[in-house]
């Protein structure tokens, strides 16, 4: 493991704490790692997509570019998605 530390007070905390004990210092991160989820816990509400989502709409739909919608050829999403799986490893 390697840490690149620019800060010299941490630098030597590192070196004077742990003295190359590899282990002491994972599981002194890993402690740390642990206190942070705690501390920084966000509860995250899912968003309903139906709700939350809208469709472009285009006045004129000839001004849109074609690489806009890259896909307007597909007709049949399960058929392509299955033909780029398969080409996939050719």
């Amino acid at each position: 493991m390697t840490i690149k530390i620019d800060n010299p007070e941490i630098e030597h905390f590192f070196i004077n704490e742990f003295k190359s004990d590899i282990k002491q210092f994972s599981e002194f991160i890993l402690m740390n790692l642990e206190k942070y989820k705690k501390q920084n816990d966000f509860n995250i509400t899912p968003l309903d997509p139906q709700k939350n989502s809208y469709k472009l709409e285009f006045d004129d739909i000839e001004e849109v570019d074609e690489s806009a919608n890259p896909f307007k050829d597909i007709d049949d999403v399960a058929t392509y998605a299955r033909r780029l799986r398969e080409n996939a490893w050719r």
